[in-house]
């Protein structure tokens, strides 16, 4: 979540050789036998190990039990960012079947006032640091209901707090999504933002941001892999940024996904609209920079044997 306008908020194997004729032996087998051998020869080429956290987010409502139980939390009442008096809607997070899998919708939106105004938050908790970070989010230029115009945020973002102005540990990755522009970008953009640390009185923001600005309606995987001096962005299996230090994080984060109004300027309109955030999965695995393709792999892993949630973070 970034702070452009700081004064609207408040502020995570070894391969094994053959001889040709086992090659060949194995070559000859049924299908079914094959099939089976091409499996363990993925997952030991794959070689994915060690504390990771896997959620395919599939629950009954926002007052599902198991949330709590798998560290989220739903943000309630009031705060920043965005729109000031606005409210965080725990309800407007609803989970659905999509395509064989459950997904996550965040429905935000306003009726052009800021009581009228309602946000979205779901949050892990703060217990990551260096790894690989992957959500697969689809993003919304056009509302569900109501005029288009507003200046909407779509996120995937991990974050530590800020315990004083300009605290050097804080530490923050954003993917962030303008359908509709905002902060001085006229139209639609995404947006890769690594933080150093802010200040919100006096304002000061130390950050450096990589921007693309097209549509990205639709489904995207989204990729962040984080060492100790490099921070890599990617969005489809394309590089799209790579920062380096003093933007590299020093404190573990929380990993978030929001939805919200930075302001009521996009659009003059009192008729109530409201946009729609999806998120099919989340997956993180720690002290390791994996490949989006590998990732692409974990995740289809995961999914083939059945498991809808592990955290071994």
């Amino acid at each position: 979540m970034t702070r452009r306008a700081l004064l609207s908020r408040t502020r995570a194997a070894a391969g094994l050789v053959a001889s040709a004729m086992m090659c060949a032996a194995l070559a000859a087998l049924p299908g079914p036998a094959s099939a089976a051998a091409d499996h363990q020869r993925a997952r030991s080429a794959r070689a994915v190990v060690g504390p990771a956290l896997f959620d395919d987010f599939n629950y009954l409502s926002s007052t599902d039990q198991q949330l709590t139980q798998h560290g989220w939390t739903l943000r309630s009442g009031q705060g920043g960012p965005g729109v000031s008096g606005a409210t965080w809607k725990p309800q407007n997070i609803t989970f659905a079947t999509a395509s064989g899998n459950s997904v996550i919708t965040m429905r935000s939106g306003t009726n052009g006032t800021a009581a009228g105004t309602e946000h979205t938050e779901i949050y892990q908790q703060r217990k990551f640091l260096y790894g690989t970070y992957a959500a697969r989010v689809r993003f919304s230029d056009v509302p569900t209901i109501g005029p288009d115009g507003d200046h909407m945020v779509q996120t995937f973002f991990t974050i530590s707090p800020l315990d004083h102005p300009l605290d050097p540990a804080y530490s923050e990755l954003d993917f962030e999504y303008l359908p509709n522009g905002g902060w001085g970008i006229p139209s639609s953009a995404l947006l890769a933002t690594s933080w150093e640390t802010y200040s919100e009185n006096p304002p000061q923001e130390e950050n450096v941001s990589t921007q693309e600005r097209a549509s990205f309606n639709d489904w995207h995987d989204l990729v962040v892999t984080v060492d100790s001096g490099t921070i890599t962005y990617y969005i489809d299996g394309r590089l799209f940024a790579t920062h380096g230090e003093p933007y590299v994080p020093e404190s573990t984060m929380s990993i978030r996904f929001n939805h919200w109004l930075i302001d009521l300027l996009g659009i003059n309109s009192r008729k109530t609209r409201a946009y729609e955030q999806k998120v099919d999965y989340v997956y993180f695995v720690q002290d390791q920079v994996l490949t989006p393709a590998a990732v692409q792999t974990a995740v289809a892993d995961y999914r083939s044997q059945g498991v809808t949630f592990q955290d071994t973070v």
